[in-house]
């Protein structure tokens, strides 16, 4: 058995944060600071290209990332977030340290390296020791292994989509375990066991990982590679970030054997109901041997998974709406599912065309996406409490009121969510009488659609105005059947047809549309506007977070239990976070290669 005293953190290792708060530590010497988002008219032209393509259009991007710029910023150090206990020197049997690269990596040399080994170059991870130890109830009994050397393990396993005998069998291995034993501080004669690393996973919370994910973001954040501020051509750089936000959802380890499973599948025999017999279905009576301690049809090491049937619509019809726990959805097209939502939040970065995910909610999948909003921004206020949002981006599923109202009056950001519609949306009657249509335009009385004149970010006030518009076009934009006669005797003696008041009729819309106070249509910008659709179409980087997690086999949870599928995910966003520095520096590379042999 080997020993190792492995020492307590020295202040040139971690990013420290001021005692008392927890600010956004900074890093002004850090290049990443000079990075610049595209003009608008750029952003509007490559959205056909490949991001990779777009970052390569960039300025600054290839100088900034290529190997020899970051060697002389490396390591790039993390944060202890505050709050966590201090790492006392203690014996463990193995011992990360930061080694440093290969000062001289050239294009070749990234092709012998994955993303992995190239993380592990460019990232200090000795600041996660604290965070994972503890674990560690006391420094008596036999030395452990170093906990970032377990944690570390569990990232590449994640990473590699492998499980503990196949990361056991890597380890071991003569012709790739050698490297990955040197850099994540094993011995290859003293490697921990498969059970070592599944009860490391099993004994870490699932908040420990998500300070080590928070450790990662605010470290990105102090070098200037996650943006703090909104990256959108044309912002002003004191606002706030974008953030898109999708839940995705996460199949169980555990088989579905009952749709109804609950709660009381779990309570003693006598004191048990079935659902599934409530409901006039086979159900379990539960009077066999095998329901001695739980229904048999229950799935006990995923007791809170919990069964939806996936329509593949955020827009459903009233009919699905208010039947939407019943069985008589099967025939309709869709997907069962049993299992968990996963919910993060993705800061959009337009200077790097990408995402950063910031963990959000998991819970059971039948529990509504909107639900999960509110609670994952307040948590996101505590973790990151200088991290100013000025945009949520969303798809109709977050366009419920208590969303659209939190996002005005307690993010104060714009609310770039689509439109969750309704059937009185589609009565042109229906939409003069409230003031406003389908898309949640402000319309005159006699029916045309105002003008967006912009939106005061101060006042949160969207200002629209009819410019007479009445006079060039004759007929209006919303004619109900029969009524036509009646708004053209209407408009000729509409008031603000005066000549020395061009600008007509107005509307402010602020928290809720006038007239009725609707918040459900409610927005800041024109709905279908060129600049909604370039703001709303980067809500694809949310769908992008959910993508990686499926190539990372974490589509359906690799462990057991709520706690164990939440760490997975959480790995999953680290793994992303830190990946994306990672392929940038060798796509900076590459490129600077190619140009340095073609000149070009």
């Amino acid at each position: 058995m080997s020993a190792f005293l492995v020492p307590a953190l020295g202040p040139e290792q971690a990013l420290l944060l001021a005692s008392g708060q927890d600010p956004l530590p900074a890093v002004p010497d850090s290049p990443f600071h000079k990075l610049l988002a595209p003009s608008r008219s750029d952003m509007a032209a490559r959205r056909g290209l490949e991001a990779a393509e777009r970052r390569l259009l960039s300025k600054h991007f290839v100088q900034t990332f290529q190997w020899s710029s970051m060697y002389p910023v490396l390591p790039l150090r993390l944060v202890v977030p505050w709050g966590v206990p201090v790492w006392r020197p203690r014996l463990c049997r193995s011992h990360y340290g930061w080694l440093p690269p290969e000062e001289t990596l050239n294009a070749e040399d990234l092709q012998g390296l994955d993303d992995f080994d190239l993380l592990l170059r460019l990232f200090d991870f000795g600041p996660w020791r604290p965070i994972l130890a503890q674990r560690f109830r006391s420094h008596r009994g036999p030395p452990p292994f170093d906990p970032v050397s377990m944690g570390l393990g569990a990232l590449l396993a994640r990473w590699k989509g492998w499980g503990w005998p196949t990361l056991l069998t890597e380890l071991h291995s003569g012709e790739r375990g050698t490297g990955y034993c040197r850099r994540l501080g094993f011995v290859a004669h003293d490697l921990p066991c498969e059970s070592t690393f599944r009860m490391a996973i099993h004994d870490t919370k699932e908040t420990w990982v998500q300070q080590c994910a928070d450790s990662l973001a605010l470290s990105l954040m102090a070098y200037g590679l996650m943006p703090t501020h909104s990256t959108f051509p044309g912002d002003p750089t004191q606002r706030g970030v974008s953030i898109a936000t999708d839940a995705q959802l996460v199949a169980a380890r555990s088989r579905m054997r009952c749709r109804h499973q609950n709660a009381n599948c779990f309570l003693p025999r006598p004191q048990r109901t079935c659902l599934a017999r409530q409901k006039g279905k086979e159900g379990c009576a539960c009077d066999s041997e095998a329901c001695a301690q739980h229904c048999r049809l229950a799935t006990p090491r995923d007791p809170d998974a919990a069964y939806v049937f996936y329509s593949g619509s955020n827009q459903p019809a009233n009919s699905q709406l208010q039947n939407a726990s019943s069985d008589a959805q099967t025939h309709k097209r869709g997907k069962h599912h049993f299992g968990y939502k996963s919910k993060p939040f993705n800061v959009v970065d337009d200077r790097l065309s990408t995402f950063w995910p910031l963990c959000g909610p998991f819970a059971p999948a039948n529990r509504n996406d909107h639900l999960l909003t509110l609670p994952g921004f307040r948590d996101l206020a505590r973790r990151f409490p200088d991290l100013k949002i000025a945009e949520v981006l969303g798809d109709a599923g977050e366009g419920f009121d208590e969303v659209l109202l939190f996002v005005y009056h307690d993010l104060h950001a714009l609310r770039t969510i689509r439109i969750r519609h309704h059937d009185c949306d589609k009565s042109a009657l229906t939409c003069l009488k409230r003031g406003y249509d389908a898309q949640g335009n402000p319309l005159c009385p006699h029916g045309y659609r105002l003008a967006f004149n912009g939106h005061d970010y101060q006042r949160q006030v969207s200002k629209w105005l009819c410019r007479q518009r009445c006079k060039l076009h004759p007929s209006p934009d919303l004619v109900p059947d029969n009524c036509c006669t009646e708004q053209q005797a209407a408009l000729s003696l509409c008031p603000y047809r005066d000549p020395a008041h061009p600008l007509g009729y107005t509307s402010s819309v602020k928290a809720t549309l006038p007239t009725d106070n609707d918040v459900r249509l409610a927005r800041d910008l024109k709905v279908g506007s060129p600049t909604w659709k370039l703001r709303i179409g980067r809500l694809s980087y949310a769908e992008s977070r959910n993508a990686n997690q499926t190539r990372r086999n974490l589509k359906r949870s690799p462990w057991f239990g709520t706690a164990n599928s939440t760490k997975a995910q959480y790995l999953g966003d680290i793994l992303s976070c830190a990946l994306n520095v990672a392929r940038f520096v060798r796509e900076a590379t590459l490129a600077a290669q190619h140009s340095a042999v073609t000149g070009v």
